[in-house]
This record gives structure tokens, C-alpha cells and sequence, in this order.
């Protein structure tokens, strides 16, 4: 079944929708993860949303209509098992769309972007880029102010000091 792939900005679509497939095999490495960044960047623009955390770091919507007018949705997201694709897996040929949408990420060219943001499990500040099709990865610990910030980036209304 051939599938044709549209980002949506609609949040309402993803009510009630799970973990289908992660995109990438494991093991798969840090770069792995920022190629697929950017190939989503290059096959349907900024994210719906996307966040300092790691661990939740975009989210898009796209809607998979197959050759037969019939439309799936499904959530393309990066969380804490990496790229992954979501939908609600109680619709009969979703696992097909979901698999098709992963090949067709999988088979793009990513485009040059940079990203900044945290894994606070380790206390570590990520950079990850793709510039003139070469990536790179950073990670580096944080401590101290920096990573209050970090904290009061990624968790708004936490607060550490009560803890």
C-alpha cells in the first residue's frame, strides 16, 4: 500500500494515541538520532512543538492517507527511547502507515539544524547539530546555577529546594 505523508498542527488529533514503533534499531548511536532530527526537518518543517527536555525534545503530527482515501494519524516524537512513531493501535492497518512513515523518514536527506537542551537524569546539557551535512554531538555535566536553570527550563513548576 503506498501512503502520502502531511504534518498537521492540530495537538487534538494525538488524544488517546501510544507507542507503535521506535524508528531507529537498537543500539543505535547519538548521531543516529540527530540524522533523524533533520530528516524530519526536511520532510515537514518545525515540529509542533519542541521543548529543552531531552526526553521530549518535538512532536509532530502527521496524517497518512493511503491510495484508498482511508487516513491514519500518527505521532512522530523523540522521548525517552529515542525517534519513535505513535498512534492508536486499535485502528485496523495503523502498524502498516506507521511502518511505511518510518522507511520514508528513514530514506531522506536531513537538512543542517542545531538543537540545545538537557538529559537531567545525568545532569548533562546536549548540543547536537547537523552543519553542511556533517553531525556532531555534545554532552557535557552541569552543575551548580546551570543546572537550576536547566531544572526551571525543562520543569517550569518544580521546584528543587523542596525536595
Amino acid at each position: 500500500m503506498k501512503y502520502s505523508f502531511e504534518a498537521s498542527k492540530n495537538l487534538n488529533l494525538i488524544a488517546g494515541t501510544s507507542k507503535i514503533d521506535n524508528i531507529l534499531l537498537l543500539p543505535y548511536s547519538n548521531e543516529e538520532i540527530v540524522k533523524v532530527h533533520g530528516q524530519l526537518l526536511k520532510l515537514f518543517g518545525e515540529p509542533i512543538y519542541i521543548t529543552p527536555n531531552l526526553e521530549d525534545s518535538y512532536c509532530y503530527i502527521i496524517v497518512a492517507s493511503d491510495n484508498n482515501g482511508k487516513q491514519f494519524i500518527l505521532s512522530v516524537y523523540s522521548g525517552s527511547t529515542g525517534p519513535a512513531i505513535g498512534g492508536d493501535q486499535k485502528i485496523e492497518g495503523i502498524q502498516n502507515a506507521a511502518e511505511s512513515l518510518k522507511q520514508y523518514i528513514l530514506n531522506a536527506e536531513p537538512v543542517d539544524f542545531e538543537y540545545e537542551g538537557y538529559y537531567l537524569d545525568t545532569g548533562s546539557k546536549i548540543n547536537y547539530k547537523i552543519e553542511n551535512g556533517v553531525i556532531s554531538y555534545s554532552s557535557v555535566q552541569i552543575e551548580g546555577k546551570e543546572l537550576e536553570n536547566a531544572y526551571k527550563l525543562v520543569y517550569p513548576n518544580f521546584n528543587r529546594s523542596k525536595t
